[in-house]
């Protein structure tokens, strides 16, 4: 895109020759940019190869040569600036614009969204930060947890309905509340072309045995081409439902002991990772997938973590959390089915203390966060008080208050939250200014998402901002946030948590019972483990709708990139 003295020389030329460029002297041109008239042929030559100019010389001097514009500063400077950010370097572009925001946040909606290249056709999204962990069982977020649902597939799967469907497994049986038979797709390959195995399933299910929902599987046999058996320590009616859990996607046996296995993982999945850097992650369409191929070509997501994400009013945007406004997305929005929520350590932390426990829970209210929110840079998010942890639950009405004694001041409270979050920072700041009135300090830890994992690192913890979204119509769904991290056993005191577990064996063990989510959701409320905060509003822009068809907003926020095309205008 020639050097910035290049450019400086073109504009000069330009504000000189712009309006009458005809009967033009070489050595009028040579003064103007103050150079030789040799160095000024080489300019020239330069200026034509970038294509700005359309230099014809005279031949003998003193006669007038030719000198015609295709190009124009500005046209440069944008087209150079758009180079940047193709390359993610956003504050480059910003400095080519003169530190123009606006200009740059139009330019990136004209570089983003849909588009066709070299006959592929492409979606590109805007996102806030690196999608570094895209490990099965590593999901913790919500946008990591859709990636791996593009990545991977599980023996069976849930459907927008929240009904079970088959997916590597095509069809299966449950021979004995203990005994299970899953028939397998056959030729079944992963990204690298290797195929599927009996030995890749049985270790991706041997490294879930320390989890509560898959510590009953016993043997993991093969008594026949193609087909698996699962043999339980103890009856489950619905072990099917719960193999289509985001952190049960098979993977090779190769990936456990992986280094890059996070950021470049391989699956089975409809597409792979082309490429996942601090600037990109590239997704192309797996041709050697067992199902439908899909449509898209290719989905780059682009990391823009110096644009806030609320900013970004692009179609096909994205979103984690709940930074967007209901009246802009019309029939597309819908309610996420999860909530943002407090979360006390009562097993290690303060909040063991009752006395503690009530203060914090009366005192940090959703009203009182929601009401602060609107106050600041947030005042268009769409969050509603939530009353339960799903939409719908209303197991924080007319609860008794605890009488609580105030805490001493100078006391100290220590709160954690994920790194990356557009909302928790904001949260944070408010409860430290509501405690710090009653002369407590609130101490702040964010966490990589690793870290968030990691129970020694953690353990100081007394109250944390967490989130969480079911991302599908089925009640079971609930088992992945209560057991994949251990996020709530290793804070809550046992005998209340062995209470939850006994609620799930008394479910699986009959045919005949419901999955016991009001149960768990109301026992999590009223001992005091949990405060719903906020629901939120996801969707998908409307704007995308003139070209790109089937974009539904799924469960996690986001759109099933397998099952949506671009519709070509005519």
């Amino acid at each position: 895109m020639g050097s910035p003295r290049l450019r400086t020389q073109f504009e000069k030329l330009y504000a000189h020759y712009h309006r009458t460029s005809a009967g033009v002297q070489i050595d009028d041109i040579a003064d103007l940019l103050c150079c030789t008239r040799r160095n000024t042929r080489m300019v020239l030559k330069k200026m034509s190869d970038e294509q700005w100019i359309v230099w014809r010389p005279a031949v003998g001097r003193g006669k007038s040569s030719i000198l015609e514009f295709i190009s124009t500063p500005d046209y440069v400077y944008l087209s150079l600036a758009k180079q940047s950010i193709e390359d993610g370097k956003l504050d480059v572009a910003l400095e080519i614009l003169d530190g123009n925001q606006d200009a740059l946040l139009d330019l990136i909606h004209n570089v983003l969204g849909v588009s066709h290249e070299k006959g592929k056709q492409v979606v590109k999204l805007p996102y806030y930060r690196q999608l570094h962990i895209l490990k099965p069982s590593l999901a913790i977020r919500r946008s990591e947890q859709h990636l791996v649902q593009q990545i991977f597939n599980g023996l069976t799967q849930w459907n927008k309905k929240g009904d079970i469907e088959g997916d590597i497994a095509h069809h299966w049986e449950m021979l004995t509340p203990q005994h299970w038979r899953f028939y397998i797709r056959p030729s079944v390959s992963f990204h690298d072309g290797k195929l599927l195995s009996f030995d890749d399933i049985k270790a991706t299910f041997a490294s879930l045995k320390s989890n509560f929902v898959f510590n009953h599987i016993e043997e993991i046999i093969t008594p026949n081409l193609n087909v698996i058996d699962f043999i339980l320590a103890r009856d489950d009616h619905y072990f099917d439902s719960k193999l289509a859990q985001f952190n049960a996607k098979i993977i090779p046996v190769s990936a456990h002991a992986a280094q890059d296995y996070n950021r470049l993982p391989i699956g089975t999945g409809p597409y792979k990772v082309s490429e996942n850097t601090d600037k990109k992650l590239i997704l192309v369409a797996n041709e050697n997938y067992f199902g439908y191929r899909p449509l898209i070509d290719s989905v780059e997501v682009w990391i823009l973590p110096e644009v806030a994400p609320i900013q970004l009013k692009l179609g096909l945007e994205v979103y984690e959390g709940s930074e967007l406004s209901p009246t802009s997305y019309g029939e597309k929005v819908d309610v996420d089915r999860g909530c943002s929520y407090i979360l006390f350590n009562r097993k290690s932390g303060i909040t063991k203390n009752q006395n503690w426990q009530a203060y914090l829970t009366q005192t940090i209210t959703p009203l009182l966060l929601l009401s602060e929110l609107q106050n600041s840079s947030m005042n268009g998010i769409g969050l509603f008080n939530a009353y339960g942890l799903l939409p719908g639950l209303q197991h924080c009405l007319n609860r008794p208050q605890k009488s609580f004694i105030a805490p001493e001041k100078g006391s100290v409270v220590h709160l954690g939250y994920e790194n990356e979050h557009p909302l928790y920072p904001l949260l944070g700041k408010i409860i430290k200014q509501r405690l710090a009135q009653d002369g407590i300090t609130l101490k702040i830890h964010p966490f990589d998402t690793l870290d968030l994992l990691d129970e020694e690192k953690t353990a100081n913890i007394d109250i944390w901002l967490r989130g969480m979204s079911l991302g599908t119509q089925c009640p079971e769904a609930l088992l992945s946030w209560l057991f994949a991290f251990n996020e709530i056993e290793r804070v809550m005191p046992e005998e209340e948590f062995e209470h939850i577990s006994f609620l799930i064996e008394e479910w699986q063990s009959s045919s005949q019972r419901h999955f016991p989510v009001n149960e768990i959701c109301r026992y999590l409320v009223d001992c005091g483990q949990i405060t719903p905060l906020f629901h939120g509003w996801m969707g998908i822009s409307e704007d995308a709708n003139n070209s790109i068809q089937n974009a539904s907003c799924n469960g996690l926020g986001w759109f099933d990139f397998n099952t949506v095309w671009i519709k070509p205008s005519f």
